[in-house]
């Protein structure tokens, strides 16, 4: 166990010894398969060049063409946007990297059933789309010439889910490069059991020749520096939140010693024209609108979220309840490419993720996968529970060892957090009287309150929680009147693409206290007055379209590829007033050191994102922006018979900093 440094002064040294590269830019994309597209010779000049996070699905083969298609094999569960398989390759030179280093590649998510290789040999595959993975490439790498990482991905299976997941590496990756004595993956535990203290755990592993003699130094906040011979070799960084958290049959949840309820929203992964690879100024924004409306906790329906997220759940205030999976071993529907299809199936090795606890042989995926997420997530303080799934299908005979494992396998990484389920009809399906309600530890369940109140009675005891409900805000008077309920999450907190078989040219269902670009509903008002959130009004509304007006929420915005500016078009009277009936198409144009990535409304009809015309959704469009250089930006916005809106950003050259608190 590491304890806190003494009185000695000690300067922490950041990744001095490590290096952490980031890997997003300079990407090549081909959609399709290609053979041959895996060795380090192969003709890739005519590719595209894409920066990652890159989601190629919400954009379709062929941008700005619309990719929504009536006859996608995804039908409306994944939105009707297209699927199949892409590759992406990735040139770099390792010169300046020792050749006695140990070099990592770490993806945060990929989907999906990723292919890595490096200079032409397959070194792992992955079939989750939402867990990350580390592969050690330092047998085939070389140090001084040119090297190839070359990914496959493949969503051909379809329909893959309920809703729609993007495709393509949608999330970032980074290059690590250390010492063969250097800490394990995510192998670094904090825990604040109080509010004075810290404790800390690692593992250090020596992938050299030569037996070393080890020390470990940790330094707040918290630099893991690896000691040998008094020279350091290794150092790595994990961010520590000071907090605790308790949950009890009789008072619920406490944070900090004081009793709080989950004021909770699920959420899907989508962005809308944005799709899966949100910059994290689109997250951020989410959340800050999220939180003026009450919300305290994000339930990450129904897939773990990446790092990005949790780093700002962690600065914004946030709960999160994070969730393994939408499904176990039985399908949903007629979704032949969810999870279920590896869901038990022996994992390939290497896994690229850190061993399963007290596993020996081989582990399914399952276990692999749950290993991964809480070993990943569990140093982010604003993570309160894990939940082993949503509405998982499968008999309770099957269910049964199941969610033992999984819960055993959270409790042996993190015995600081309980494990909830987002039970499906658990009266019906012998949860409440079963095993069910014993494994976990705070009983879950979704629109069946009175079921699950029924549980946490039964002895011994079990806080609960209302894992999802629907928008009646009279669901919050039962969660106050039962101490032992530790609060809810509504089903939605915005609107997401999918879900919408049948619903042609609909691609989304109304779901969400916002639209998918953030307009708040009535619904949300109506819960922001439930909250007590400081209570915040609709714009007034016009009746005769006059002019269009522009209005960035970011008057600057960067070349950082985390950064974006919303930039905002009304349809507005000559008062300025929004006139909601308008649907004119919008279009805008830019000039000067920045790009349009997207444009976009809260339509929930079937539109491309790509290209410079959006139709307004009752009276407003976006075109969102991003910085290429330094300078003025000039971005106007034009519609038929309207005067022209005008506005200018600021770009910038430096990188994009979170906020932290109240944001945006």
């Amino acid at each position: 166990m590491l304890t806190p440094v003494g009185a000695a002064p000690v300067t922490a040294a950041v990744n001095r010894q490590r290096t952490v590269s980031d890997f997003d830019a300079g990407w090549l994309f081909h959609y399709g398969d290609a053979s041959g597209a895996n060795a380090t010779t192969y003709p890739d000049s005519d590719w595209r060049k894409v920066s990652v996070p890159h989601d190629w699905s919400i954009e379709g083969p062929n941008p700005p063409a619309n990719p929504f298609a009536k006859s996608a094999p995804s039908t409306g569960h994944g939105g009707y946007l297209p699927s199949g398989i892409s590759l992406y390759r990735r040139h770099l030179s390792l010169a300046g990297i020792p050749g006695t280093r140990k070099v990592f590649v770490e993806f945060d998510g990929v989907m999906a059933d990723a292919s890595v290789y490096v200079n032409g040999k397959l070194i792992g595959t992955h079939p989750y789309g939402y867990t990350s993975f580390r592969y050690d490439n330092t047998a085939v790498a070389n140090l001084g010439a040119d090297n190839v990482i070359a990914v496959k991905t493949d969503t051909s299976q379809q329909p893959a889910s309920r809703y729609y997941t993007g495709a393509g590496i949608y999330r970032d990756v980074r290059l690590i490069a250390t010492d063969p004595v250097h800490v394990d993956q995510w192998a670094t535990y904090v825990t604040t059991p109080n509010a004075t203290g810290v404790h800390a755990q690692t593992t250090v592993v020596n992938s050299g020749s030569s037996v070393a003699s080890v020390s470990v130094l940790g330094v707040l906040s918290l630099a893991t520096n690896v000691i040998v011979g008094g020279t350091a070799v290794d150092d790595d960084i994990t961010p520590v939140g000071i907090r605790t958290l308790t949950f009890s049959p009789s008072a619920g949840m406490k944070l900090n010693g004081k009793s709080v309820k989950f004021q909770g929203v699920a959420l899907h992964q989508d962005f809308h024209g944005l799709g899966m690879a949100a910059p994290q100024r689109a997250v951020q924004r989410r959340l800050a609108e999220l939180k003026a409306l009450g919300v305290n906790a994000i339930r990450t329906a129904h897939d773990p979220p990446s790092p990005a997220f949790l780093e700002l759940t962690d600065r914004m205030g946030f709960l999160v309840l994070d969730e393994f999976f939408d499904v176990w071993t039985q399908h949903k529907y007629s979704d032949v490419g969810d999870y279920a299809t590896y869901f038990n199936r022996t994992a390939s090795s290497p896994t690229g993720t850190p061993a399963v606890p007290g596993a020996t042989g081989s582990t399914p995926w399952y276990q692999v996968d749950a290993t991964s997420i809480v070993a990943r997530d569990r140093n982010h303080p604003s993570v309160a529970m894990w939940s082993a799934g949503n509405e998982i299908r499968d008999s309770i005979s099957t269910r049964t060892p199941l969610l033992s494992k999984m819960v055993s396998i959270s409790h042996a990484l993190d015995p600081s957090r309980p494990v909830t389920q987002a039970l499906f009809r658990p009266g019906d399906s012998g949860d409440v009287t079963g095993a069910t309600r014993t494994t976990l530890d705070v009983f879950g369940g979704n629109y069946r309150p009175d079921e699950v109140i029924k549980a946490m009675g039964m002895s011994p005891a079990r806080p609960g929680l209302f894992t999802e409900m629907g928008t009646d805000t009279s669901a919050w008077t039962t969660v106050k009147n039962n101490p032992g309920v530790t609060g809810l999450f509504i089903w939605t907190g915005a609107a997401y693409l999918g879900e919408a078989d049948g619903l042609w040219p609909n691609v989304e269902t109304s779901f969400g206290l916002m639209d998918a670009v953030g307009t708040v509903r009535p619904i949300g008002y109506s819960w922001q007055t439930t909250w007590g959130a400081p209570r915040t009004s609709p714009p007034p509304t016009g009746s005769t379209p006059n002019r269009v007006l522009l209005s960035p929420d970011h008057g600057t915005v960067s070349t950082d590829g985390n950064d974006i500016s919303y930039v905002k078009a009304t349809v507005a009277d000559s008062s300025g007033r929004v006139v909601t009936s308008s649907a004119a198409p919008i279009t805008f144009s830019i000039s000067g050191p920045g790009v349009i990535v997207a444009v976009d409304s809260g339509s929930q009809a079937q539109e491309s994102f790509r290209g410079n015309t959006r139709k307004a959704y009752q009276g407003v469009a976006y075109a969102l922006v991003r910085a290429t250089g330094a300078g003025t930006i000039t971005v106007t916005a034009s519609a038929n018979g309207l005067t022209l809106g005008k506005t200018t950003l600021t770009g910038t050259t430096a990188p994009f900093v979170p906020c932290s608190g109240s944001c945006d």
